[in-house]
């Protein structure tokens, strides 16, 4: 015979536990840079979305991963001919009140961040780095709309970043290295 105990239920999680598996380079990518895979594992996202690329995107561009009514929760720019170093810059006086995390050294020059706010049409997590490919030296920035609690979004967004230098580097026959 059951006790009432047995047979009481809790109530359910409204959230489901974060898939805290590792950043990975596998395709399928959105915007040629992101692993559809890595970015369902990091924000807990798995809903059906698309690219749409934006520039001549031989040496650079930009491209928004759209979800329609669900937003655009990914953004990816970048560049192999414009002053990168310029970039960089830029982008540390936009993002310096944010606190921004260096990127390690083998990333070359950058930083991730967590805006806290509404920055990049609402997608607050940014990482950016500026580094070495066949002689030239391109930038990628990438940010997201959120990253699943429970998850640490500076390390994954410096391995998002890892992921993207390795398909630059596939992409453009070059081998990644700091700027």
């Amino acid at each position: 015979m059951l006790s009432v105990s047995a047979c009481a239920t809790s109530a359910p999680d409204p959230s489901p536990a974060p898939d805290l598996r590792p950043v990975v380079d596998q395709a399928p990518y959105w915007c040629e840079f992101v692993s559809q895979e890595s970015f369902q594992r990091v924000t807990g996202d798995t809903r059906a979305y698309t690219d749409r690329k934006d520039g001549p995107w031989k040496n650079d561009g930009g491209c928004l991963v759209e979800g329609g009514s669900n937003g655009d929760p990914v953004g990816v720019w970048w560049s192999r001919i414009d002053d990168s170093a310029e970039r960089l810059e830029l982008a540390h006086e936009n993002w310096d009140q944010t606190k921004p995390t260096p990127l390690p050294a083998q990333l070359g020059e950058g930083f991730a961040t967590y805006a806290g706010n509404d920055m990049l049409g609402g997608r607050p997590y940014f990482v950016i780095s500026r580094f070495s490919c066949g002689g030239e030296k391109p930038w990628i920035g990438i940010d997201l709309k959120r990253v699943a609690k429970g998850r640490d979004a500076i390390k994954d967004l410096t391995d998002l970043m890892r992921v993207a230098q390795k398909r630059y580097g596939d992409l453009h026959r070059c081998t990644p290295s700091p700027a």
